[in-house]
């Protein structure tokens, strides 16, 4: 007798559990259709990642300086691709906003690192890639 209903609050539990999964708000929703893991194949990753290497070894940077440049990109890259982690709950917006605010701190210690040229030309690298995201992610540019 105690095992059938041990067995019958298993099973309830697991319905239940999974009715309220299947109920998820609109944010949640939100959230899932954004998620950064699914805009790019691993092969479009791969060959952005590969594109952007190339452009920077055409910066020529001392090594230093391209250590000290990977560090900074790499740094806000990886704030960038964590914006959609579930434990953060931003909309869709939000993580638009916090993404621009996140390049343009990137940015702003890039300026201080590098000369002009190169300063104009990291801009010109990530924006191809900055453009790539805007249009996966549909979000408008604030120049428009």
């Amino acid at each position: 007798m105690k095992t059938s209903h041990i067995l019958y609050l298993g099973i309830f539990l697991l319905v239940a559990n999974m009715s309220f999964a299947q109920n998820k708000t609109v944010k949640e929703s939100e959230l899932q259709q954004v998620k950064v893991d699914t805009i790019y194949s691993i092969e479009e990753r791969a060959n952005m990642q590969r594109w952007f290497y190339d452009r920077v070894n055409d910066m020529k940077l001392s090594p230093e300086l391209r250590d000290e440049y990977d560090r900074i990109v790499n740094k806000y890259v990886f704030d960038m691709s964590r914006l959609n982690d579930s434990d953060k709950s931003y909309t869709r917006d939000e993580i638009h906003e916090k993404y621009n605010v996140l390049v343009g701190k990137m940015n702003g210690e890039l300026k201080g690192i590098l000369t002009t040229d190169q300063y104009v030309n990291h801009l010109e690298n990530f924006g191809q890639i900055q453009r790539s995201i805007y249009s996966k992610w549909d979000f408008k540019d604030s120049n428009d």
